[in-house]
């Protein structure tokens, strides 16, 4: 999986992808956002890894975790 792949997303809709793999923090749940508004966002959270896909129907850029399986890769670009 690299930078140029097409992919099918769990919509259904297809789209690219133009960043990634990296490594981010996902802050998701309202425990996260309650750590981190009380002085403990260093807690807050998981790392997963991620990569950014741009929707071929609707422009939208968006970052999806390689754990949710949200998408597939249908063709690996060269």
């Amino acid at each position: 999986m690299k930078v140029g792949d097409l992919v099918k997303l769990w919509s259904g809709e297809y789209g690219t992808i133009v960043r990634g793999p990296y490594t981010f923090r996902f802050t998701n749940t309202s425990v996260d956002r309650e750590m981190s508004d009380n002085g403990m966002g260093h807690l807050a959270g998981s790392y997963s890894g991620a990569v950014d896909i741009v929707n071929h129907k609707t422009g939208e850029r968006s970052r999806h975790s390689l754990s949710s399986n949200s998408f597939e890769v249908i063709s690996e670009s060269r």
